[in-house]
């Protein structure tokens, strides 16, 4: 989705750059004096053909080195979430196989909360506007079916919905991510 409103800039830049050229074309018709040609190359000519081409190469290098980093970092984050999101998957098949692996579901749930924690910290520190302020909601109210049992049996079917619920927020969060 990202890489669309990339192509819709570049299509404006096309249109802007031929609209300009156009505009040059026109003023050059009503301009009817002649223009004069030497064959001689002077110092400035070279000087500034010479600066138009390392800002150009510059430019260039800083562009790609800046679209790097970026992907880097949002593939990071979304590494991240998929992982997230196996484990909640493989909590939520434990609850559904195995309800009384109480002691093995508490602690896939606390092992997430420790991950879900290392994403909140890199999200901080990417300095992107990453909000998963949504994901840990969803994974409070996972946390709290999953682990607010005292002397019940676990809710199997509050459990599966809440960690369907934050499966399709993380699913939303990485929409988002690769809006950026």
């Amino acid at each position: 989705m990202g890489q669309d409103k990339r192509i819709a800039q570049y299509i404006w830049w096309g249109i802007a750059f031929l609209g300009f050229f156009a505009c040059g074309y026109i003023c050059a018709l009503f301009y009817k004096s002649p223009i004069d040609y030497s064959g001689q190359l002077t110092l400035s000519d070279i000087l500034s053909t010479l600066v138009g081409a390392f800002v150009t190469l510059w430019a260039a290098w800083y562009i790609t080195k800046k679209l790097n980093e970026d992907r880097y970092s949002k593939e990071l984050t979304i590494s991240d979430l998929k992982e997230i999101e196996d484990s909640i998957a493989s909590i939520v098949a434990v609850a559904q196989d195995e309800p009384d692996q109480t002691s093995d579901i508490i602690a896939k749930v606390n092992r997430l909360h420790g991950t879900l924690s290392r994403l909140e910290r890199t999200c901080k520190i990417n300095d992107k506007n990453v909000s998963i302020a949504n994901v840990m909601n969803r994974f409070y109210c996972f946390y709290g079916c999953a682990t607010n049992f005292g002397d019940k049996p676990l809710n199997i079917p509050l459990i599966v919905s809440a960690g369907d619920d934050l499966i399709i927020e993380i699913r939303t969060a990485i929409n988002r991510i690769n809006k950026l």
